[in-house]
């Protein structure tokens, strides 16, 4: 690629970047530029992990945390306290994945907390206490 054609790629960028804002653009300026190499122009388009957004619905007691672990293909983070008043994402590899809880409480999950991601797909857990009875 010439000079001409990075120059106009650049300013086509920062104009890009005045219009939608600096903080949204820094992550996609990233991936079309950081992995060229100087033999060949490639340009990394897709991410290369999922998004999941884990809620916990507990409208038994807000104050209350459950200890979660994630399993699948380098989930970060792994392991960590969710509470109702805080969702927790967690960013993994493609693949078959599954979030769990070392609890005594009743607890239903949605389809999306034991599943397959693939890179790019955001999907979202919803962990929902169970009432006694």
């Amino acid at each position: 690629m010439n000079n001409t054609i990075k120059g106009i790629i650049i300013v086509v960028a920062i104009t890009s970047m005045l219009i939608v804002g600096a903080a949204s653009m820094v992550p996609i300026m990233q991936n079309s530029f950081a992995s060229q190499d100087h033999t060949t122009a490639t340009t990394t388009s897709s991410p290369a992990t999922g998004t999941l957004v884990i809620v916990l619905d507990n409208p038994n007691s807000i104050s209350t945390t459950f200890p979660i672990t994630v399993t699948g293909n380098n989930p970060q983070p792994s392991s960590f306290a969710l509470s109702a008043i805080s969702p927790q994402i967690v960013t993994l590899g493609p693949g078959p994945f599954a979030v769990s809880t070392d609890t005594s409480v009743s607890l239903y999950y949605s389809k999306d907390c034991k599943d397959t991601i693939s890179a790019g797909q955001n999907l979202q857990c919803l962990i929902t206490t169970v009432p006694p009875r």
